[in-house]
């Protein structure tokens, strides 16, 4: 049975260096099955990289392996294998027109589609009880903000944060929000401008379903 897994690679960002770490990968014997680069700033990189094996991982051999050839491994997660990127979206769109505001779609989509999960979804009178929900809420656009400690509902989610904090993203689904969406990550593990994107491009899908919905319903 294959085991499969999302690994997320920091790496240098130039030529050359993404084949390293495919050299590594094949070394380990992992077939890479899905490679996303995300843009951040700076000279280094962050791809998100699905492998198979006939195994699970040896994480500490991997994680030496990848330091060797100058990446850096931030994660690793199992994943479902996911199908095509294009079918993936239109069967979320889909699905999202019978009811669109629904906390379970708006979740689902941004999992599916952004990278970014677990994503943890509120009411605008739930997040406005953090700092980071009120600031969100208030710019009607996502906030990232480096903190100390999450706030409670979401610790569950972390696996350590090695002393160093954690960010935390509080997303809300409008300029006037019903919801506000919630996700927290080790200091190591950066929101990337890609999964920002994503995530802009996602709750626009969702806010343009719901008013062509609501027109509909009123013509």
């Amino acid at each position: 049975m294959m085991v499969f897994a999302r690994l997320r690679i920091e790496l240098p960002d130039h030529p050359g260096a993404l084949a390293a770490v495919s050299r590594v990968l094949a070394a380990e014997g992992l077939n890479v099955v899905e490679v996303s680069i995300h843009e951040v700033e700076g000279p280094r990189a962050v791809d998100e990289i699905v492998v198979h094996a006939a195994e699970p991982l040896a994480t500490a051999e991997l994680e030496r392996s990848l330091a060797a050839a100058g990446a850096l491994l931030l994660s690793v997660g199992p994943c479902d294998m996911r199908g095509d990127p294009a079918v993936t979206a239109l069967t979320w769109v889909t699905a999202t027109l019978e009811r669109p505001n629904r906390k379970s779609a708006l979740a689902t989509g941004v999992g599916l589609l952004t990278g970014i999960d677990p994503v943890h979804v509120f009411t605008s009178a739930e997040a406005a009880q953090w700092p980071i929900g009120l600031a969100a809420i208030r710019r009607g656009w996502p906030v990232v903000q480096r903190v100390d400690v999450a706030p409670e509902p979401l610790r569950g989610s972390l696996s350590g944060d090695g002393g160093s904090g954690v960010w935390v993203l509080a997303a809300p689904d409008a300029p006037r929000p019903s919801f506000v969406l919630m996700a927290v990550r080790p200091y190591a593990i950066r929101f990337t401008a890609t999964e920002m994107n994503r995530l802009a491009a996602v709750l626009d899908c969702r806010r343009r379903l719901l008013m062509a919905l609501t027109v509909g319903a009123l013509a």
